[in-house]
């Protein structure tokens, strides 16, 4: 990841971290991005229970941006990844990983 993808992580970071309406210990978002669609997954950890179906409050149109700039500057690179993974654990590191 070059210094410009690294800011895109961070704003989707802070914008799923926000969004999530009744807090969390952990989630995991996983995004697959393909010619003119993409599928995306939120996972939330609260007190134990993973759902799938977490109330959030953030624009969705603003992340599908973000997500797709992050793609773009990989694609530009030569790097065609199909879909990309960010998880958090409250108090650790966020961890990002793509799949190719």
């Amino acid at each position: 990841m070059i210094i410009e993808d690294i800011e895109l992580a961070k704003e989707i970071f802070a914008l799923i971290e926000a969004g999530i309406v009744h807090g969390y210990d952990s989630f995991r978002y996983e995004v697959e991005v393909g010619d003119g669609y993409s599928e995306e997954e939120l996972v939330v950890e609260n007190n134990g229970v993973e759902v799938t179906n977490a109330e959030t409050d953030f624009n969705g149109a603003v992340l599908y941006s973000l997500v797709k700039r992050l793609k773009e500057n990989s694609r530009k690179r030569g790097e065609n990844w199909t879909s990309f993974v960010m998880s958090y654990r409250r108090g650790g590191e966020v961890k990002t990983n793509f799949k190719y």
